[in-house]
Formats: structure tokens, sequence, C-alpha cells
């Protein structure tokens, strides 16, 4: 695993150019919605493992919601332990070797795929979503969907989608010439109260406080950009 949980956040590049039909795209994104929606409102756990040209990382991720407040916590399986947990806005890491510390946030991105968190109203003007059939994985049957660029300077997405639950149990980032970057593959997940039941010991936890950062001076720039990738 990455030294400090580096969060991989890429979302720039294009597969092939694809077009499909506006019904088809509109039932696409709403189940991208849903996707997004079930992963912030359930109470799951994954056990799963993520796939680069750096090599393979096994970890477990849980999350409930209690009281209104998000809990999560991501945990490596293999070697030293290196966990991030998630209170409400919190987010703290334990990394060997470091200070444990905190920082403010909305969830957890490190080890997580950060389209899984997209705001797809807003990709829509830059993305096609493409519904391409069904297949299984992790022993669930799942809608599968790509994540198209329209102007072929972004990578993409390729989705699978569990059909009762609609949380994603496999995600693969593409190059602009169809080629695997990295993947999120599900091994097995749960969705039951039991999760909740475990979360719910980090309502005290004693966790570490937040880093202030200092306040930076103010700066009024007389430019804009003409063009952003």
């Amino acid at each position: 695993m990455k030294p400090l949980w580096y969060a991989v956040s890429l979302l720039t590049g294009s597969l092939l150019w694809s077009s499909a039909a506006p019904a088809q795209t509109t039932a696409s994104g709403a189940l991208l919605q849903q996707m997004e929606q079930a992963s912030q409102n359930l109470n799951y756990e994954f056990a799963y493992i993520n796939v680069s040209r750096i090599g393979i990382e096994s970890l477990r991720y849980r999350h409930a919601v209690i009281d209104n407040r998000i809990f999560a916590q991501l945990l490596q399986m293999d070697g030293p332990r290196r966990e991030v947990i998630q209170r409400g806005n919190d987010i703290s890491y334990f990394e060997p070797g470091l200070d444990p510390f905190s920082l403010p946030g909305n969830h957890i991105i490190d080890a997580l795929p950060s389209v899984i968190f997209a705001d797809f109203t807003k990709l829509a003007s830059a993305y096609d979503f493409i519904t391409v059939g069904r297949s299984r994985i992790a022993d669930q049957m799942c809608d599968v969907l790509r994540i198209v660029s329209r102007d072929g300077t972004r990578y993409s997405y390729v989705v699978w989608l569990d059909v009762d639950t609609k949380l994603p149990l496999r995600i693969d980032l593409l190059d602009r010439d169809g080629e695997t970057l990295e993947q999120f593959r599900v091994i097995s997940f749960a969705v039951d109260e039991g999760v909740r039941n475990l979360m719910q010991g980090l309502e005290k936890a004693n966790l570490p406080p937040s880093l202030s950062v200092p306040k930076g001076d103010a700066v009024t720039l007389t430019w804009q950009p003409g063009w952003i990738p």
C-alpha cells in the first residue's frame, strides 16, 4: 500500500468513442446515481483487492450510518496494519512509524475508486453513461456500465453494480487505449445490521485530533485558464 494511503482519484481519459440512445444514457446515469446513494446510505462490508501495475492490495472496508452520521473503516489486510477511520466529517489515519492524525472530509478516498463518490449530474456534460449488459461478480448478478469520455482526453471506467443493492462490486479504470490501469474487485460482501453493530464502537473511540492547517494569504489572480483538460 502506498505511504499515507495515497488517494486514487484519476478521472481523466477515454475508452473508445461510443454513441448511445438518449434513453439508454439516462437509464445508465440513474443507475450510477443509485450507486452513489447506496454507497453512502447502506450498512455494508467489502472484502476486496486493488490490482494495479504496482501490485495487489488486499483490503476490507466497512460502512455504516448511525444517527445520521457516517462511520467507516478501511483496513489493509496484509503486512503492517494500516487503517483509516471515518467518524462523521473527520477522517483519521493510522500508519506504522507515524503519529496518528485526522483530516476533515466527507468520505474515505484512500484505496477506493473516486468514481464511487462522483457527482454524476455534473459529469453528464463530459461523459456518456452506457449500459452494456449483465455479468456475475462475487457470486452476484451485476449491471455493467461504461463511463466514456466524449472528447477522448479523459480516462474511462467500467463499473459492475450489484443488481439488488446497487453497490459497486468491480470497477476498472481504463486508459485511452482501453487498457486496464487499475482494478477494484470485491471478493465477498455483506449488507446487514451486523455491520452497523460492529461500527458502533467508533462512536466513543478516542481518535487523534485534526491537523491545523495555517491559513494562507488571499491572492487575487488577474488571469483565467482558457482550457482545462
